[in-house]
């Protein structure tokens, strides 16, 4: 059993928990008269805008499209946002840097685990656009309360459930949508139609969206960014007069996908994922409970969807992944505040052969029998002392992992080293089945059983200054335990959760969990025509896990990565030391009733501390301008998407610098009746040919992109949807 919190991490989360609850006392005795309403600490809500219309709840910077593919591209409007795309369906949710398993993302609570190692199937891949409605975004520090891993913050899409209105008639509603776009000849149609009765309610959806290769501002087709994504569902509801309980189940058919900025493409996802959940009332407490399951399928290759001519060298991967979650939570207030107490976590399993179509004799089990599970127990108490709003919470967490014996094919293969190898080497060289032997034989007899306790403390306050200005102050202390690719990638591959650096990576056993010490503040200063929302964060991680090059005791491994995939750079998962910091800011200005300008501005710098170099894959400076009309039926959007060049780079992931760019992009919502509404755009008006710094490098050989130059941002396309309610 490994503890986490070291004695400085305890010393030094107490101390900022005892300062801020000093604060707060001044704060709380500082009263004046105000009308102020403080909500819910530093939550941002994007909404699907099915049918909304005009300025609502200060969420006009935050909005996604529902005829989108992929529910990470609706991240890139909130600040300190972004994300990394691997593919039209493969985005990767980034918070102020960080991303993968750093970050919470649920559905309806629940935490979705990818059967793919590389990530190709995130976890906001496994909902569709309309039946969303809404995605939660925490903004600063996460409160423990919103998942196990909340390093990097949380996210939590809550879906549309069925919907009772008490009728003893039967009542049909829902939406059907459809939507083009011309630069990919995308096509999409949905359906949601819930039927009730009494107090009885069903919920059944349908969605399709397909599209080919896009195209960029100079006319080169990226390839293969087509897709084709299928899913069905339904969510079955009954209503008692306390309690309420629910049956929901959502299958994903993803096939043909293609994923440029990694060596693989999608062949298949199928996944079949069900839950039963609901509240009730226990002796004036509220209980929320969730018992889920879920059964994904995963098929890629290096062949189906590009060049490859060497048949030796076709694969495909088959991986599976079985994922349980729970969660149960109890919540009351008293006269002290509101206090909720929870216990949640998920059982996985993983499995991941590699095979050649070809040669039926070859096989690589890359994860066998891989267990990954997660234990949380969390109390949280959260209280309003006259103009100061205090959230205090803290988890105790578990994380259990192991894995089986592994093998391979490569270890009966008789190759000699390439001459370029024998050179640099003065004895006689290994084999290609040494290696993989060596490789093999070191992992099988180790002990693979990896433990760890951690604990996540968070503090957030907001204190109402005065009538239009408020204070955010949020500390934590947040720990990750390693993720399974992290931990048992034996041989040199690139299955690394969708870090699409291009280097091969080995895995280690011995890493440490990740121990990040937060802060945050920020101001919110909001009148009737402006609000204004700066924040300014820091955080020290320690033993960050961050891949670093092959010393001597890997020698194996280094020779096996130059051999087999001429990677000169391998990497092996390892503890090192980080700091991010930055800032991020949305605000509007309303000029009228009809015309409002916003802007979002993100910053963040992510460094080592053990050396000087910078993180892989950070976002440059980058932000959105708009200008919007509203009127009674129409609303029309001007927005400036923009980044600056990015040169704080990874020495050791051998990172490339993209430069900043500027891109127009133009919508607009006609609201026809309470029915039907449109709404159309022009994305990249002027036909800009540029980079985002988070697209990923070009692993598709014979395309019109160079291989391994940075990918290019789809060229002017024009949109239209359609909804119609009923």
């Amino acid at each position: 059993m490994t503890f986490s919190i070291k004695p400085i991490a305890l010393a030094i989360s107490s101390s900022l928990v005892f300062s801020s609850l000093l604060s707060i006392s001044a704060f709380a005795n500082n009263t004046f008269d105000s009308t102020a309403n403080l909500d819910e600490i530093e939550v941002i809500t994007i909404t699907h805008q099915r049918h909304h219309l005009g300025i609502e709840n200060n969420e006009s910077y935050a909005q996604g499209k529902t005829t989108e593919p992929d529910l990470a591209s609706w991240l890139k409007s909130v600040p300190g946002a972004n994300v990394n795309s691997n593919g039209p369906v493969t985005g990767i949710a980034q918070y102020r840097g960080l991303y993968g398993d750093r970050i919470s993302t649920t559905l309806d609570g629940q935490a979705v685990i990818g059967a793919g190692p590389n990530a190709m199937d995130t976890p906001l891949s496994y909902s569709t656009p309309l039946i969303v409605e809404s995605m939660t975004v925490y903004r600063g520090i996460a409160p423990v309360s919103a998942g196990i891993n909340t390093l990097g913050g949380a996210i939590d899409v809550k879906m549309r459930k069925a919907e009772a209105n008490n009728s003893e008639k039967l009542v049909i509603n829902g939406d059907l949508q459809a939507g083009v776009r011309s630069n990919n000849e995308a096509q999409t149609l949905s359906s949601v139609v819930n039927l009730t009765k009494g107090d009885i309610a069903g919920l059944f959806y349908g969605n399709v969206q397909e599209g080919e290769n896009m195209e960029s501002g100079d006319g080169k087709i990226i390839s293969p960014t087509d897709f084709a994504k299928r899913q069905f569902g339904t969510d079955l509801r009954y209503f008692g007069e306390s309690s309420e309980t629910g049956f929901s189940y959502h299958y994903t058919d993803t096939q043909d996908s293609g994923t440029p900025a990694l060596p693989m493409d999608i062949e298949y996802i199928y996944s079949h994922r069900a839950s039963l959940d609901g509240n009730f009332t226990w002796a004036d407490w509220q209980a929320d409970w969730l018992l889920g399951y879920t059964d994904a399928d995963h098929g890629m290759t290096n062949f189906e969807k590009r060049l490859n001519n060497n048949p030796e060298k076709h694969r495909r991967n088959n991986a599976t992944g079985i994922t349980t979650n729970f969660n149960f939570s109890l919540g009351k207030s008293f006269t002290f505040g509101e206090l909720e107490f929870g216990f949640d976590g998920y059982l996985a399993k993983h499995d991941s052969v590699i095979t050649n179509p070809n040669n039926s004799m070859f096989a690589v089990v890359n994860f066998n029998d891989v267990k990954d599970d997660r234990f949380g127990l969390f109390a949280q108490w959260q209280q309003t002392f006259n103009n100061t709003k205090v959230q205090l919470g803290a988890r105790l967490k578990r994380a259990e992992l192991d894995a089986g014996q592994v093998a391979t094919s490569m270890a009966m293969m008789i190759m000699p080293m390439g001459s370029a190898m024998m050179d640099n080497m003065n004895s006689a060289m290994p084999t290609m089945a040494d290696l993989a032997i060596d490789l093999r034989d070191n992992f099988n007899n180790s002990d693979h059983s990896v433990n760890d306790t951690n604990i996540d403390i968070a503090l957030s306050t907001e204190t109402q200054l005065s009538k239009d200005l408020s204070l955010y102050i949020g500390v934590g202390l947040k720990n990750r335990a390693p993720s399974y690719q992290e931990l048992y990638l034996w041989t040199p591959m690139e299955s690394t959760g969708g870090l699409a650096d291009g280097n091969t990576y080995v895995g280690n056993m011995d890493l440490n969990s990740e121990t990040a010490y937060q802060a945050d503040v920020g101001f919110t200063y909001q009148t009737e025509k402006v609000m204004i929302t700066p924040h300014f964060f820091y955080q020290n991680i320690d033993d960050y896990i961050q891949g670093t090059p092959l010393g001597m005791l890997d020698m194996s491994a280094k020779m096996m990565a130059q051999m087999m995939a001429g990677d000169d750079n391998p990497l092996k998962f390892t503890n090192v030391d980080a700091k991010l910091y930055g800032a991020d800011v949305n605000g509007y200005y309303t000029i009228n009733d009809q015309i409002q300008l916003s802007a979002v501005v993100s910053y963040v710098r992510g460094e080592r501390r053990d050396i000087n170099d910078n993180l892989y894959r950070i976002a440059p400076l980058n932000g959105q301008l708009s200008a919007n009309y509203f009127s009674e039926n129409w609303s029309v959007n001007m927005v400036l998407v923009m980044a600056a060049a990015q040169k704080d780079i990874s020495l050791t992931n051998q990172e490339q610098t993209s430069a900043g760019y500027g891109v127009m992009n133009v919508d607009a919502q006609y609201y026809v009746n309470n029915q039907l509404t449109l709404r159309f755009g022009v994305d990249n008006l002027l036909n800009k040919e540029y980079q985002n710094h988070l697209g990923g490098y070009n692993r598709v050989k014979g395309s019109d992109v160079t291989f391994m130059d940075r990918l290019p941002e789809e060229g002017t396309s024009a949109w239209a949807e359609m909804t119609y309610s009923f």
